[in-house]
This record gives C-alpha cells, sequence and structure tokens, in this order.
C-alpha cells in the first residue's frame, strides 16, 4: 500500500512569524541569524525570505557589520495579503499539471475546478486583506 503526502506551503506562515518576530523584537538590532532561528530555519531561507520582504517595502535590510533587518512599515499597516503577495504567492489551488489525457475524468477537471478554484482562492485573499500584523502581535503580547 503507498500514501502519497502533498506538503501544505508555508511560506506564508513564515514569512508572518518574521514580521512578528521583528515587531516583537522592535527597539533591538535584529539579523537574518535571529530570524532564522525563530523560524528554526537555515539563514540563507530566512535571507531569502527577508529579501522578498523587502522587495514588497515590508521590511529594511541594512547591510554590513552593523546592519540589520527592521519593519519598514507600522504593523498596523500590513496585512496577511501584503505578506501573501509581497512572497509570490500566486495561486493557492492549482490543477494538476500531468493526467492521462485519454482518461474521461481527467479531462474534465479543467473544466471543473478552474471557476471553484477562482472563487475560492478570491475569498481567501479577501480575508488575508482583513488581518493586519498589529492584530496577531496584540495576540503575541
Amino acid at each position: 500500500m503507498h500514501y502519497y503526502v502533498m506538503a501544505a506551503n508555508s511560506l506564508l506562515a513564515g514569512g508572518t512569524q518574521a514580521l512578528c518576530y521583528l515587531a516583537y523584537r522592535r527597539k533591538d538590532a535584529v539579523s537574518a541569524e535571529d530570524v532564522a532561528r525563530s523560524l528554526d530555519t537555515n539563514p540563507v531561507v530566512a535571507r531569502k525570505l527577508l529579501k522578498a520582504l523587502a522587495r514588497k517595502g515590508l521590511v529594511r535590510i541594512k547591510p554590513g557589520r552593523h546592519g540589520g533587518v527592521a519593519l519598514d512599515r507600522e504593523p498596523k499597516d500590513i496585512t496577511l495579503q501584503d505578506i501573501y503577495e509581497a512572497l509570490g504567492e500566486s495561486t493557492i489551488f492549482a490543477l494538476r499539471e500531468r493526467g492521462n489525457p485519454r482518461c474521461p475524468v481527467n479531462r474534465a477537471m479543467k473544466g471543473l475546478l478552474t471557476d471553484v478554484f477562482q472563487d475560492t482562492e478570491a475569498a481567501v485573499v479577501s480575508v488575508l486583506a482583513d488581518v493586519k500584523l498589529a492584530a496577531l502581535m496584540a495576540q503575541i503580547g
């Protein structure tokens, strides 16, 4: 018997945690290594995540020995949708790229699922737009 596991994309969760960590440590100089420790990941992974957030103006990175990373906007001005978009998430749900072209079920999937996936994604993004980083921080303390 074979079991197949589909990994959940945790990029949004990681980006949100990184920004919450920066907000939590607001008065301190924070390095990518500090963020990596919070995420329990490699600093290279944290740097890649922080660079994506910086490209969209969510964080600013000061390179060098006395550099660090900090929020570039107030937590009240950052939504989960901002983070989602900064990380290049373009689709939450995707059709399978492969399938048996002779199978009638496989051939029908695109027509059956495209509208459902688009509507579901719009609903998810709408919820993300309503959640502010400040609200999450208020629950952290």
